[in-house]
């Protein structure tokens, strides 16, 4: 049965999964331009990079004349940008500073091998097919090059380019030998070279590699293996040059001062058969469920999905730097659709199973997005990320002012005060480069006009002038504020909301995270992989004793509004999408209704944050609570723990239960929305 639960292996059994490391992810694509090409983008973004820092980061248009009067690559227009019909490589290098490290050239295929400063760190293998063969080859292709390959990857996913193989290095000697033996032995039909006897064997220097891959899913029928998505293991012994695909060419490559190294964190999967996939995973490597998401949490709207979190067992992690750049710890969301709407149905129902997107860590998330996005208005080139509602890092509400010691007359003044002077607008979203001089004037000069109540005012006013001032600010991010206090400073707070990073906060750790549009997209209507990047801000707690405890992986954790703040952000993002197209056409009855999609999901992101705040800390006391009744040695207070534990777990399920009633609720609002379009449709 496909609905098995994923059973742990024998104690005895040795854990495989646990030997793994991630090492590369190869992408399959349209085209790619010649390695020139690429280092000559490269070698212009480095000279801006220099001159921009030189002249202490100008404003837009200045930027703009410094890119033409030191670089060879042409400026394109910022307003015209689109996700759609992007070169992936050409994004990396302008967006996020990569650099293509290492190449790889045949008759049939080119691939390029790019990545962040670090070697260690995150690493795209980026392959094409070549138009047409015109040389022999001079020596043995490696089989992972093979144009076979794409071809059949392409066939499998409706024609279109996509994450093709997911690479893991096998760290134990002999590792990878008792993994494809496994595979062999359990899910035969999964191997992709199943006449093979054994690994694939390359000599690169004084070293050699082992490649062994299978189908990472099975078919929509659950018993052939999907031809699509791979996922590779390889084994390097001897003295090796380097630790990447054989076959790859090592090229100098030059950074700009500026670059925000990258490590792998997750890897997502769109699947028909999720439980399948998590047994697989594991029978053969010992990969067991961290966190499970069930259809009343992760809905947006009609759509609905179900999600697990399956990986590894790593070992703890030491220090800050060691959580930054630590790949031992696997983690494999994966998503399956049970509506007949949303994007990951569409993504299954246009390109079949495959990966989602493709998570990176980074040292400082919010600077990063910060540069992306002014190379992206600079340049016209790089990266856009999903559009997130204001509404989900604050609003004005008069009950705060009244918080910050207003009387509610006072409160309700203020908030028409802001409105008219168009500081805040009628749905108390606040603008962001208002001033405290600006809000404060506004405020006085409204009250100076109130007639019989102006000196009552006046003197509420002047006696919690700085309070109401401060409240109408910081009600533009509010709702991240009532989740980290001072943990930030205003600036920073700012700059989050600016450039639409995602905050999450489980216990004293917080993950920030945002998600690129769109990549390898060739029309704008099309469903397609993305990219995510992450930052965990990890507590560095200590024991009774005053040591430095072990960081858990995945600090931040995999929270339950991660998810649904991702799946809500696609749905409001595609809104958007619908209501702009609508506004250019000019079609009234359209836009009315993408208007009403737009309001609806903001509504249920808005109502679902509080919601969400109380699931995740239930979560986390809970599983706190659970650790603290392990250690304990007194019987009495193990009891007490756990009695503890309980109490948290009743107020999880409050939530879900809570969350599954509002989720409910708007499921029959974008019904009701869905069911008037079709019907206008038909009277079209």
């Amino acid at each position: 049965s496909l609905l098995l639960p994923v059973l742990p292996p024998p104690a005895s059994m040795p854990i495989l999964g646990d030997s793994l490391v991630y090492n590369h992810v190869q992408f399959y694509v349209d085209k790619l331009q010649s390695l020139e090409t690429y280092k000559t983008l490269e070698k212009d973004s480095t000279a801006f990079a220099k001159g921009y820092s030189d002249a202490k980061r100008p404003e837009c248009e200045a930027a703009r004349k410094i890119w033409k009067d030191t670089c060879s690559t042409p400026l394109k227009d910022p307003k015209a940008f689109t996700s759609s019909g992007q070169d992936l490589v050409e994004q990396l290098i302008i967006g996020a500073s990569w650099r293509v490290i290492a190449h790889h050239e045949c008759a049939e295929t080119a691939s390029v091998l790019i990545a962040p400063r670090d070697p260690k760190g995150v690493k795209f293998v980026v392959t094409s097919r070549r138009e047409a063969a015109t040389t022999r080859e001079s020596s043995p292709v490696p089989n992972h090059f093979s144009a076979s390959h794409i071809n059949r990857f392409y066939k499998a996913h409706a024609g279109r380019a996509g994450v093709a193989v997911l690479g893991f290095e096998v760290v134990s000697p002999g590792g990878l030998k008792e993994i494809m033996q496994k595979y062999a032995k359990m899910h035969p039909g999964l191997l992709v070279h199943p006449d093979d006897d054994g690994p694939k064997k390359y000599s690169v220097g004084n070293g050699e590699y082992m490649v062994g891959e299978v189908y990472a899913y099975y078919a929509k029928d659950g018993e052939k293996a999907d031809p699509g998505t791979v996922i590779r293991f390889f084994e390097i012994s001897g003295d090796a040059p380097h630790r990447f695909l054989p076959g790859l060419s090592p090229v100098n490559a030059e950074y700009p001062e500026l670059v925000y190294p990258a490590y792998c964190d997750h890897w997502v999967s769109n699947v028909y058969h999720r439980k399948r996939f998590l047994q697989t995973l594991n029978d053969v490597l010992g990969f067991t469920p961290k966190v499970d998401f069930n259809a009343g949490v992760v809905a947006a709207g009609e759509a609905i999905i179900e999600s697990t979190v399956t990986g590894n067992n790593s070992q703890p992690l030491t220090s800050v730097e060691h959580a930054l750049k630590s790949h031992d710890q696997v983690y494999l969301p994966i998503n399956n659709a049970l509506s007949t709407v949303g994007h990951v149905h569409l993504f299954l129902n246009q390109m079949g199973q495959g990966i989602q997107h493709i998570a990176s860590r980074v040292s400082d998330v919010v600077n990063f997005v910060a540069l992306v996005n002014q190379m992206r208005e600079i340049t016209g080139r790089g990266f856009t990320f999903l559009r997130i509602p204001r509404s989900y890092y604050g609003r004005l509400d008069a009950s705060d002012l009244v918080k910050a010691g207003a009387s509610k007359r006072l409160a309700e003044a203020v908030v028409m005060a802001v409105t008219k002077a168009g500081i805040v607008s009628k749905a108390g979203i606040v603008d962001l480069d208002v001033s405290e001089e600006k809000v404060s004037s506004a405020i006085a000069s409204a009250i100076k006009d109130a007639g019989d109540s102006k000196e009552e005012l006046q003197k509420g006013f002047e006696s919690e002038r700085e309070g109401i001032v401060a409240a109408v600010l910081r009600a533009r991010y509010l709702n991240l504020y009532k989740l980290l206090r001072s943990h930030l400073s205003s600036e920073t707070y700012i700059k989050i909301v600016r450039n639409k990073v995602l905050v999450d906060i489980q216990g004293n750790d917080i993950l920030f995270q945002i998600f690129t549009g769109n990549i390898l997209q060739r029309n704008a209507s099309e469903e397609a992989p993305f990219l995510e990047f992450i930052q965990r801000v990890c507590s560095e707690r200590k024991d009774d004793d005053g040591k430095p405890m072990a960081i858990r992986p995945g600090c931040g954790g995999f929270g339950i509004r991660n998810f649904l703040t991702l799946f809500l952000s696609i749905e409001v993002s595609k809104a958007m999408s619908q209501l702009e197209v609508a506004l250019e056409a000019k079609d009234f009855k359209a836009q009315e209704i993408a208007e009403r999609r737009v309001n609806i999901l903001t509504r249920q992101l808005d109502e679902s944050n509080p919601v969400l705040t109380q699931i995740s800390d239930a979560m986390t006391a809970e599983s706190d609570a659970s650790n603290a009744a392990k250690a304990a040695t007194c019987e009495k207070e193990k009891k007490r723990l756990l009695a503890e534990a309980e109490e948290w777990k009743k107020k999880k399920l409050d939530g879900n239960r809570v969350l599954q009633e509002l989720s409910d609720r708007y499921k029959a609002m974008m019904k009701e929305v869905r069911e008037e379009e079709e019907e206008n449709k038909k009277k079209e």
